[in-house]
């Protein structure tokens, strides 16, 4: 059993169970996956800070996601749940930089780190400076 090592995240989680359809041929989740997971994560997390998603698009402010960056650590097998952390690790005025990091919940192996940076425009494609609920 693999250790688990401390992590530098703090607070909730956004838990996800591996399924089928995610996987490839050797029931191991897909690398493409991620992109999906950490999306799901992000917006639990934007719920837990005051706002859904949903809300931000009705204020006209949509968040375009600029940049992905994932490395892979360890496998995630069919119908394990895996934890994802997100944290904040750079903000400008008109974008924000979230961290990403998955551990498999049967032994808390960090199988996944990533990040995206999010820049915020309006209906116009036009930069907008970010809600304060990402600067906060």
């Amino acid at each position: 059993m693999t250790k688990p090592t401390a992590s530098p995240f703090e607070g909730p989680v956004h838990r996800v169970r591996v399924r089928y359809c995610e996987t490839d041929r050797m029931a191991v989740a897909h690398h493409g996956s991620y992109v999906a997971w950490f999306e799901e994560a992000r917006t639990e997390w934007m719920r837990a800070r005051g706002k859904t998603y949903r809300q931000m698009e009705d204020e006209g402010n949509l968040l375009q996601v600029v940049q992905f960056v994932c490395g892979y650590h360890k496998p995630v097998d069919y119908d394990e749940v895996v934890s994802i952390a997100v944290r904040v690790s750079e903000v400008s005025k008109v974008s924000v930089v979230l961290e990403y990091e998955c551990r498999r919940d049967r032994d808390g192996a960090v199988c996944a780190t990533g990040s995206t940076r999010l820049a915020c425009v309006g209906r116009d494609g036009k930069l907008r400076r970010l809600p304060e609920e990402l600067t906060a």
